[in-house]
């Protein structure tokens, strides 16, 4: 498919036809991976982790302590 690369601002930007995108899984806001291989320009979306993928990573070592702190910060009376 034939597109026309345009100005926006200091960059170039092309339009993804809405067919490519969907076939592509590339919805609005979506995070691309944009590369050269080859000579050829490469936009590749990237997953979303999931829940289970994130927690799965948290380990003794990257867990920070707990931050609430919920003591009187001025005034108040309880």
């Amino acid at each position: 498919m034939l597109v026309t690369v345009s100005r926006w601002g200091n960059s170039l930007a092309i339009r993804v036809p809405r067919g490519i995108a969907e076939d592509a899984g590339i919805v609005e806001g979506a995070a691309v991976d944009v590369r050269v291989e080859d000579g050829k320009i490469v936009a590749e979306p990237l997953a979303r982790p999931t829940l289970d993928a994130l927690l799965a990573a948290v380990t003794p070592e990257n867990l920070h302590s707990a931050q609430l702190d919920d003591s009187p910060a001025g005034g108040e009376v309880w």
